[in-house]
């Protein structure tokens, strides 16, 4: 009888921790899959202009991130130079990154091409590092030059990444060829 309600009294238990475990397991799940308080809400607004301090208008947030460069036009190839300011620290974080997101169907792509006219013409996710240099381009701590090409019209957010970090996002209207 002893050794019936012992093997009882441990199954009970194992079953207790098993259910335990699973319930640590889900709240871990689901806590990695909520939005944490230092994600930025992605934003549909298009970006507005604002002036650098040279007097150009660049497209994006001031004091953060900016394009300068022609209209956008689907399945077109255009040179645009980006703009950044930050510190050291994040503007040579790691590679810089581009991940466009179409609003209406929520498709990503590639929007940065590298060779663009040549026979190695290619859509990349990244380009290399950026450098710090303060009070350079425009008065950005930064500035990279790129080709860039989206494939549909409509409204994109172009969202941007030094290294693995989230950088900041410039929402464009891409116009019909």
């Amino acid at each position: 009888m002893k050794k019936s309600l012992v093997l009882l009294s441990l199954l009970i238990m194992l079953t207790l921790t098993g259910c335990i475990e699973k319930n640590i397991e889900d709240v871990t799940a689901n806590a990695k899959n909520s939005p944490t308080e230092t994600e930025e809400p992605k934003s549909w607004n298009l970006s507005s202009e604002f002036k650098s301090s040279e007097g150009d208008y660049l497209l994006g947030e001031e004091g953060k991130a900016g394009l300068i460069g022609p209209e956008f036009k689907a399945g077109k190839i255009d040179k645009w130079l980006w703009h950044f300011w930050g510190d050291e620290k994040t503007i040579e974080g790691g590679n810089f990154k581009v991940v466009a997101i179409h609003k209406e169907t929520g498709e990503k792509e590639k929007a940065l091409v590298e060779n663009a006219g040549t026979s190695n013409e290619q859509k990349v996710w990244e380009y290399g590092k950026l450098a710090y240099s303060p009070n350079g381009v425009r008065g950005s701590d930064s500035s990279m030059p790129s080709n860039m090409s989206l494939s549909t019209p409509g409204v994109w957010r172009l969202e941007i990444f030094i290294g693995e970090n989230y950088f900041g996002a410039i929402v464009v209207d891409v116009k019909k060829k």
